[in-house]
């Protein structure tokens, strides 16, 4: 009999933010690994989902609702408070045992207390995954700061293993006595194909929020600094940024500036997401290196590189170090400022079609070799069988 494991994540799953993308992967390099996989979460009420033994699935695995109140006070107080005690009382509904394990991709640390309470009475197994480490200046309240501190350094050492999403959370937690095992954003490649890209025009992508992480002002001055000739061969797509964010970013001569190469998408489908990467070229990512950017590894990388789309990226974090090379599959620039960005961007701009296209085949090889979950699913499933 297959050992079962309940994932828990408030993901809108599936397909509904980075998180529940990096939980479908693990999921089903956890199904790969011959465990019975449940994923426990809130639901993205815009997919189709199959039936399989009793339960909504999606991609052959089995979802269980994490259902909370439409009451707007009830709804407050089980979302701040609540969901660990409705966690716990979930998983009693399977009757769970010893033989079972608990997966948390939570920082709620009255997740976590509650999980942890429940696991010394029933004797079960415990794992989280850690894909963020924010700094005290993150955070609004201090007691919001000091319940994530808690989570990170007491709680998680208190799990079987950890899965932390970088080498940088890594160092630290193994200071902290954890059982680790680094497990980057995976991907699935043979999920869509490929797609086949034109060359009329040189076409970048930012997706994001432009919030927190990623320089995107870097990113618009860069490219409102290109000369006329430039601009020509040029468009710049953003997804997941509003016009007005944009405007706020640049000064009124900037902003005329890109408005020929701007192409600026809104909400999309996932499917209509992924035309848009099939389509692109270079992925263009600026960050400064600080504690959250060396701690994340974001999930946009290896997701573009399945469509063979080239990233260009400031050298930080385990991306950079391990995965992508540099006039290999990537153009990489130390730093975050605009004259390293625009000479990146110029760079791109010098290369031939042939030049292109085979920095797209090692990107989508990258892809293949290193992120794909098939390649994961024996290093999990013994990290797993050994806690």
């Amino acid at each position: 009999m297959k050992k079962r494991i309940f994932l828990y994540g408030f993901l809108n799953y599936p397909r509904g933010s980075a998180a529940a993308n990096y939980v479908q992967y693990l999921g089903q390099a956890l199904k790969d690994a011959e465990y019975d996989v449940y994923i426990i979460t809130n639901i993205n009420k815009e997919i189709n989902y199959q039936e399989q033994e009793g339960h909504i699935s999606y991609k052959g695995i089995k979802i269980i609702p994490f259902n909370m109140s439409k009451n707007k006070i009830l709804h407050y107080l089980e979302f701040h408070y609540l969901k660990g005690h409705i966690l716990v009382n979930i998983l009693k509904k399977y009757n769970i045992t010893e033989k079972d394990i608990i997966l948390l991709y939570s920082s709620d640390l009255y997740i976590h207390r509650k999980i942890l309470k429940f696991k010394s009475k029933i004797g079960f197994k415990t794992a989280s995954c850690v894909v963020e480490w924010f700094p005290d200046t993150f955070f609004k309240s201090r007691h919001e700061k000091k319940a994530y501190n808690t989570f990170f350094e007491r709680a998680l050492p208190q799990h079987d293993l950890v899965f932390p999403i970088s080498s940088y959370i890594e160092n630290h937690l193994i200071g902290n006595k954890c059982k680790t095992m680094r497990l980057p954003i995976m991907a699935d490649v043979l999920e869509y194909p490929v797609g086949v890209k034109s060359l009329d025009k040189v076409k970048f992508i930012f997706p994001g929020n432009g919030l927190m992480k990623d320089a995107i002002e870097v990113v618009l001055k860069s490219f409102s600094k290109l000369n006329p000739q430039e601009k020509e061969r040029v468009e710049l797509h953003l997804s997941g940024i509003k016009q007005e964010q944009i405007q706020n970013l640049l000064t009124p001569q900037e902003y005329d500036n890109l408005q020929s190469i701007l192409v600026v998408h809104t909400f999309m489908p996932y499917e209509k997401l992924i035309e848009l990467y099939q389509a692109m070229h270079f992925l263009i990512l600026a960050r400064e290196e600080n504690q959250m950017t060396l701690a994340n590894f974001p999930s946009k990388v290896p997701e573009v590189m399945c469509y063979g789309v080239i990233p260009i990226a400031s050298r930080v974090g385990d991306y950079t170090k391990y995965y992508l090379e540099d006039g290999v599959n990537s153009l990489i620039f130390d730093g975050c400022d605009i004259d390293l960005c625009i000479k990146s961007i110029r760079k791109a701009l010098s290369m031939s079609q042939e030049e292109i296209l085979e920095l797209s085949l090692k990107a989508r090889e990258c892809a293949e070799n290193k992120f794909d979950y098939r390649n994961w699913v024996g290093k999990i499933h013994n990290a797993l069988e050994n806690i």
